[in-house]
């Protein structure tokens, strides 16, 4: 999607920076994305017209920036027609669900790991079979 196309998809995949930039949190993105195909899940992402949160700039002092953010993002979000975000990175999700709203952005924000268990809970998502093969 690039921002301009109209949201028909269930869900927003909200990647966020360290999903998209950090190795280690790719990984997660992409097994979170099988997770959601497997279990049927209509999803999209934003792609290149997903823009930063904003939270480190706010919790950074740099209001200004944050605001910036927030607005460009929530003006895309909307005029999309988005309404429910699944999003891994907990900053995001705090942000997109209980600072947004302060700004007009007024969205069902779900993190990945309660959106999960919700699957396995509906039955679209069978974990029967499934083995952990490290120690947590």
């Amino acid at each position: 999607m690039d921002g301009g196309d109209p949201f028909d998809a269930e869900y927003l995949y909200w990647v966020g920076c360290a999903g998209s930039f950090d190795d280690k949190n790719k990984k997660v993105t992409q097994a979170m994305a099988k997770l959601m195909q497997r279990a049927g899940v209509d999803f999209a992402i934003l792609g290149p017209a997903e823009n930063c949160t904003g939270d480190s700039a706010r919790r950074s002092g740099n209001e200004y920036l944050f605001q910036m953010l927030a607005s460009q993002n929530i003006e895309t979000l909307d005029a999309m027609g988005v309404k429910k975000i699944v999003t891994q990175c907990p900053h995001c999700f705090n942000t997109l669900a209980n600072e947004y709203p302060q700004l007009g952005g007024h969205y069902e924000v779900v993190h990945h790991s309660q959106f999960l268990e919700w699957l396995v809970e509906q039955g679209r998502l069978d974990l029967s079979g499934a083995e952990l093969d490290e120690r947590v």
